[in-house]
Parts: C-alpha cells; sequence; structure tokens
C-alpha cells in the first residue's frame, strides 16, 4: 500500500515538473510560430514578410537570368513593393526579446539590433534604386557608351507583346547585386536553424 502511495506521489511529481517546464518555456518562447495570433503573431508577420520578399527576389532573378521574360514594369513593380516591405513593418515584427520557439531569428539579433536595422534600411534604400534604375529605358547610346544587360533569352514584354529588344541598364543589374548581397549577409548573420 505504502509503494502504490510513494509511486503516485512520484508520477505527480513528475507531471507537476513537466507541467511547469513546459509552461516556463512557453512564458519565455511564446506559442508556436506559426499562427497569425497571440505570441507568435509577430514571427508570423515576420516570416510572411520574409516570404513575400522570397518571391519577388525569385521573380525578378528569373527576370535578370532570361528564364522568364523581362516585363520591365513588373520589376518595378516588384522592386517597389520590396522597398515597401524593408519600410519598417519588419523591424517593427522583430520586437525585442520576441524570442518564440520554431522561430530562425538567431537570438543574439536583439543584442545587435542597431545592425539588423542597419541591413534592413540599406535593403530599403537599395530596394527603391532598384526601382528607379529599372524604371530608365536605355537609350541606343547609353547601351553603346555604357553597355546594358540583355537577358538570356532577350524576350521583353512590351505595348507590342514579346519583343526581341530591350535592356536593362547596368546600374540596374549592379542595384539588384547590392540587393542580393545585403539580404545574403543578413541572413548569414541574424538567420539561424530552428531553434
Amino acid at each position: 500500500m505504502a509503494s502504490k502511495f510513494y509511486s503516485r506521489a512520484i508520477l505527480a511529481a513528475s507531471v507537476t515538473a513537466g507541467l511547469l517546464t513546459i509552461s516556463s518555456a512557453h512564458a519565455w518562447y511564446g506559442g508556436p510560430w506559426h499562427r497569425p495570433y497571440g505570441a507568435g503573431a509577430v514571427t508570423y508577420e515576420r516570416q510572411s514578410i520574409m516570404r513575400r520578399h522570397g518571391y519577388a527576389m525569385d521573380d525578378l532573378s528569373r527576370m535578370f537570368n532570361g528564364r522568364s521574360a523581362f516585363d520591365r514594369d513588373e520589376a518595378v513593380r516588384l522592386a517597389r513593393e520590396l522597398g515597401e516591405g524593408f519600410s519598417g513593418d519588419l523591424v517593427r515584427n522583430t520586437p525585442p526579446g520576441a524570442l518564440v520557439a520554431g522561430s530562425r531569428t538567431a537570438p543574439w539579433t536583439w543584442n545587435n539590433f542597431g545592425t539588423f536595422q542597419g541591413y534592413n534600411e540599406a535593403a530599403r534604400q537599395s530596394a527603391n534604386r532598384l526601382a528607379e534604375a529599372l524604371e530608365q529605358r536605355p537609350t541606343a547610346d547609353e547601351i553603346r557608351q555604357e553597355g546594358a544587360w540583355m537577358p538570356g533569352n532577350r524576350r521583353v514584354v512590351g505595348p507590342l507583346g514579346f519583343s526581341r529588344h530591350g535592356a536593362i541598364p547596368l546600374e540596374a543589374v549592379r542595384e539588384y547585386s547590392r540587393l542580393n548581397a545585403t539580404c545574403y549577409s543578413c541572413h548569414m548573420l541574424f538567420r539561424g536553424g530552428r531553434w
């Protein structure tokens, strides 16, 4: 009889300790990252922003590499969308101490938050300069003097549909490379595995 009592007492103590551990972890890390409410809401929003950034960068990459037709208006729209995404929502959705289980944001981000904000601002400025450079249609003289990037398949969406003529100013290529490098560096510094 006594051994049953002790077994139940040990089981109750173990369950209580387990629940306290889980609840303290929940208080520190917040709720799951994948839900758009509660403790994981900011992580959900931040990851949604980054996912949209990834899609926009992929679309731009396909246009620059010639894997899809170069549509100047769409490229400008994507660059403007990237600039707006870096305009503050990303930083607002990275509040100090918002450690959420399942997030890929490295814990040291908050110790170096000024650097994180600097990368965000550099990416915003680069995306806006990219949009401005893409809006410029290089003239024949500019192409002869400075050169221009011709996508691999040289198809361009224009007022007459697909055209074999069209060029991307080299400044747009440089700005896209700068934006890509900024994003890559920020991910290397502030993005880790899920923890």
